[in-house]
């Protein structure tokens, strides 16, 4: 004990041994959870002790079997429900076809899966799967039915919680994603194409870690854990599992053209813990800083075929205090502060360690003037609602 208190003493002095600190989370003698939050951690990540076994009751490795028989009751189908105006219905009246107004209607809309997180009815999916709804309908693995209410969404990282009124429940046991190696097994669990094919494993590789996926409706680039395990509409929101049986990833999303196949993306769960713990308490992301653009990183081959230099390019703006430091679309950024943009997560991972109201400097280059500017700027909230 008084080695640790030593060691966590020079820690705290020290940035640089964050090395240190790394050592006592992989050994076990710290759990992750939520850090560089205040917020309650929504729920536990068990890391592997010595990259072999995790730190939960879990003895080795499970079987395929022993995983889906341990997995599937923590797995639900979400059915999305959303208001229709049918105005122009057919109907008969007195044998005769007559046009009339049936007003508003809820119909199943959509499907999706979602993970138990806690035993009292906490539920994490993809916000995709429930946005628009009306109503929120959970079905279990045993077909027990239940209404839910959505806790909070977050459109940036197509990440959702909600909430059903039960306690008892069967919650999933997590286990941190940077464990992951590639190669690695791993299964999904889902529901693809819904209920009708409720609590369907697939089973794969991690074929890559890291993989720089984009919105394309916010411009926030994630990292996501690419595999070849089968994800199918109606796996959105569902787990992808280690072979400890433990959640590793919330699958949201695969390539869907001609010529490709067995190219899904999962959420790593070390990454989203903070946003679904925000979700909880708050019901959106607290405190989180983008400097407001939507944009393309271009290389250097690619800046010489379009004549540009490299940087971020700058397709749309919605920071006021970007537009009026006089940063237009088509501006080129190579620099935020002293750190220049190396690829397209460059921004979004200095950024990421910012609040709301923190000022950058940009350098930026306007190849189509010529003009080479800095420009400060103040980081906007991202609440993701």
């Amino acid at each position: 004990m008084k080695v640790l208190a030593g060691v966590m003493a020079c820690l705290m002095v020290s940035v640089g041994s964050i090395g240190g600190f790394v050592a006592l989370i992989n050994n076990g003698y710290i759990s992750v959870n939520n850090s560089g939050s205040s917020t309650e951690p929504a729920f536990t990540i068990n890391k592997l002790v010595g990259n072999s076994q995790p730190t939960s009751t879990v003895s080795g490795e499970l079987t395929p079997q022993e995983v889906a028989k341990k997995v599937i009751p923590s797995v639900v189908c979400i059915q999305n429900y959303q208001n229709t105006n049918n105005s122009n219905i057919l109907y008969f009246f007195n044998g005769v076809p007559q046009n009339g107004q049936a007003g508003d209607e809820v119909s199943p809309a959509s499907e999706g899966s979602g993970i138990i997180a806690t035993s009292d009815g906490y539920i994490i999916t993809n916000a995709h799967v429930v946005e628009g709804a009306s109503s929120l309908k959970v079905i279990m693995s045993d077909g027990k039915s239940y209404e839910a209410k959505l806790v909070g969404s977050d459109n940036i990282t197509d990440l959702a919680v909600i909430k059903i009124e039960a306690t008892g429940l069967q919650a999933a046991e997590f286990g941190s994603s940077s464990d992951l190696e590639v190669g690695d097994t791993v299964m999904a669990i889902g529901n693809p194409g819904g209920l009708e094919l409720s609590s369907s494993v697939t089973q794969g590789i991690v074929s890559a870690l890291n993989r720089q996926i984009t919105s394309s409706d916010s411009g926030y680039t994630m990292d996501c854990i690419q595999t070849d395990t089968a994800i199918n509409p109606g796996n959105s929101g569902g787990a992808l599992v280690n072979m400890y049986g433990q959640v590793v990833g919330i699958n949201s999303s695969k390539i869907v053209a001609e010529g490709f196949e067995g190219l899904g993306f999962a959420i790593p769960i070390d990454d989203a813990q903070s946003v679904i713990s925000n979700l909880k308490e708050y019901g959106y992301v607290k405190d989180r800083a983008v400097l407001g653009i939507t944009g393309q990183y271009l290389d250097s081959m690619s800046a010489r075929f379009y004549g540009l230099t490299p940087g971020m390019y700058v397709a749309s703006i919605n920071n006021e205090s970007v537009a009026n430091a006089g940063i237009t679309q088509g501006c080129i950024i190579t620099k935020i502060d002293d750190t220049e943009v190396t690829n397209s997560t460059t921004i979004t991972s200095y950024v990421s360690k910012k609040k709301p109201g923190d000022k950058v400097t940009l350098t930026v280059v306007n190849d189509l003037t010529g003009k080479t500017f800095t420009a400060e700027v103040t980081l906007v909230q991202a609440s993701g609602q």
